[in-house]
């Protein structure tokens, strides 16, 4: 059985569940100096446990929180997403082949010692 959206820590303290343990702390302590009474501190402060010290129950939870997709009542909608800007156009240099450093020190490819499987330390008894 999921848990009642009052069960979250990110919804029923308002936090924003992209937010990390600096996030958490900051919104909590404001929580706690608004707090009414001292039952109401000692939820926050164990919500607030709950959220910094233990980052598996931290994902957990963000990952049932609700994100509010809507905004507002009466706000206008998002704007749409830019299309990526198009590619720089390839310049001539851009398609020409390049010297390999290693080639052009002698290097190439490292050559593999040429040894009998009879006599490969590696497949010796």
């Amino acid at each position: 059985m999921p848990p009642d959206d009052d069960d979250n820590p990110f919804e029923r303290w308002d936090i924003d569940p992209l937010g990390g343990p600096a996030a958490i702390t900051e919104r909590m302590r404001e929580l706690a100096e608004d707090a009414p009474d001292e039952r109401t501190r000692k939820a926050i402060r164990a919500a607030w446990e709950e959220l910094t010290l233990h980052p598996a129950r931290r994902l957990r939870a963000a990952f049932r929180a609700h994100p509010d997709g809507h905004g507002p009542c009466g706000a206008p909608p998002p704007a749409p997403a830019r299309a990526p800007a198009a590619p720089p156009a390839l310049a001539l240099t851009d398609l020409a082949l390049r010297p390999s450093v290693l080639d052009a020190l002698g290097g190439g490819e490292p050559a593999l010692p040429d040894v009998p499987l009879d006599r490969d330390p590696i497949l010796a008894d």
